[in-house]
C-alpha cells in the first residue's frame, strides 16, 4: 500500500500559483507585461508594521518600485488625468502613485521615514475626526473587541446583535452593510460583551490614529494628506445630510489643521453609490476608490482605481500587470 503523504488540492494551487509568479518576476514576464502599455497606477495601502508589512518588508517594496516606475505625487498625476495627457509608458517611465488610506500612526513613524529616505512621493488619507477624538476607527475597535469573544461568547453576542456570521470577517462585513444606528447598536451589544477589553501593545501600533502634530508633518516635503470622511463611515448607509456632513467637514478641518485646499477624497471602504458620488462631486477635485484597476485617459474623476499593495514581491508584480490578480 503506497502511504505517501499528498498535498490537498487548494495546497498544490497555491504552490504552484505561487512558483508561477516567482518564474514571471524572476525571468522579467512581469515587468515587460507591467511596462508594454500606457496607462497609470496607484498603489492603496493601509498600515505598516505587523506581520502582514513588516518595516523591512515595506523598505523592500518601496526599493524595488522606486528602481522600476517613476513614482510621482497623486495629485500631479490627476492633474494630468484630468488634463488627458497621455500616460508615459516603458521601463523606469511608467507613472505610479503611492496611497495610505486611514492616518494611522504607524503611517507617521514607519512609512514615512522610508519615504523620505528614499524620495518617494505619497499621499495619506486622514479622518480628522478620529484626530480630533482620539478613537480607533469603528471597524479596528470592532475587530480587537471580536477576537477577545470565545466561540461561545461570539455565539452569543451574535444572537443579541441579529447576525448570523460566523467568524470575525464576515462579522465585520455584516456590520458594514448595517445603517448608522443598527452599527451603532451593534459596536454598543458589543461593547457589553467585552467589559474588561483593554488593547495590547501591538493593537495601539496598529490601530491609533495620528495626531495634529503628525499629520501637520506628513503634509510636507515628499508626503501630503487628503481627506477620507470624518470618521470613516461605510457611506451609502448614511443619509445624504450625513453623507454631506461627513465630506464637507473633513475637508473643512483638515484645510483649517493645514492652512490650504484639500480637495482629494478617498472613499472608506471604496463603499459608494450615486448619492456618495454626487455629494464628493460637488466637494472635491478627484476621488480613489478601492476598486482595483490601472488609471486609463477615460477615468472617472470621481471612481479612481487602485491596486493593493502586497509585502510578496512576486503577486505585486503581477498585480501591476492585473491589478485583480
Amino acid at each position: 500500500m503506497d502511504d505517501t503523504h499528498f498535498a490537498p488540492p487548494s495546497s498544490l494551487r497555491s504552490y504552484a500559483r505561487t512558483s508561477a509568479l516567482s518564474m514571471a518576476l524572476g525571468s522579467g514576464v512581469s515587468h515587460w507585461l507591467a511596462h508594454r502599455h500606457p496607462v497609470r497606477r496607484i498603489l492603496m495601502l493601509h498600515g505598516v508594521g505587523d506581520a502582514r508589512m513588516t518595516p523591512d518588508d515595506f523598505l523592500r517594496v518601496m526599493s524595488w518600485l522606486k528602481q522600476r516606475y517613476n513614482i510621482v505625487p497623486l495629485d500631479a498625476m490627476i492633474h494630468d488625468v484630468m488634463a488627458r495627457r497621455p500616460a508615459p509608458f516603458g521601463s523606469g517611465k511608467s507613472e505610479l502613485a503611492i496611497t495610505f488610506d486611514d492616518g494611522l500612526r504607524n503611517q507617521y513613524k514607519i512609512a514615512r521615514p522610508v519615504l523620505e529616505q528614499l524620495g518617494i512621493p505619497a499621499m495619506i488619507f486622514v479622518c480628522p475626526g478620529m484626530v480630533e477624538s482620539k478613537q480607533w476607527m469603528w471597524n479596528h475597535e470592532a475587530r480587537a473587541r471580536l477576537r477577545r469573544l470565545s466561540a461561545g461568547a461570539l455565539a452569543e453576542w451574535a444572537a443579541a446583535a441579529g447576525c448570523e456570521a460566523s467568524n470575525l470577517e464576515t462579522t465585520i462585513a455584516w456590520m458594514k452593510t448595517l445603517s448608522f444606528p443598527q452599527r451603532q447598536q451593534a459596536q454598543s451589544t458589543l461593547r457589553e460583551h467585552t467589559p474588561g477589553f483593554v488593547p495590547t501593545p501591538q493593537e495601539h501600533e496598529a490601530y491609533d490614529p495620528m495626531t495634529w502634530d503628525e499629520v501637520r508633518a506628513c503634509d510636507q516635503g515628499q508626503l501630503s494628506i487628503g481627506s477620507h470622511t470624518m470618521t470613516h463611515p461605510i457611506l451609502p448607509t448614511l443619509t445624504e445630510a450625513e453623507i454631506q456632513r461627513e465630506l464637507h467637514d473633513s475637508r473643512s478641518m483638515l484645510e483649517l489643521q493645514l492652512g490650504r485646499a484639500v480637495d482629494l477624497f478617498c472613499y472608506p471602504n471604496g463603499s459608494t453609490d450615486e448619492r456618495v458620488r454626487s455629494i464628493a462631486r460637488s466637494l472635491y477635485r478627484a476621488a480613489v476608490t478601492t476598486e482595483e484597476g490601472t488609471v486609463s485617459e477615460a477615468v472617472d474623476p470621481m471612481a479612481i482605481p487602485r491596486i493593493p499593495v502586497t509585502s510578496h514581491l512576486p503577486l505585486l508584480a503581477w498585480r501591476m500587470h492585473r491589478p485583480w490578480a
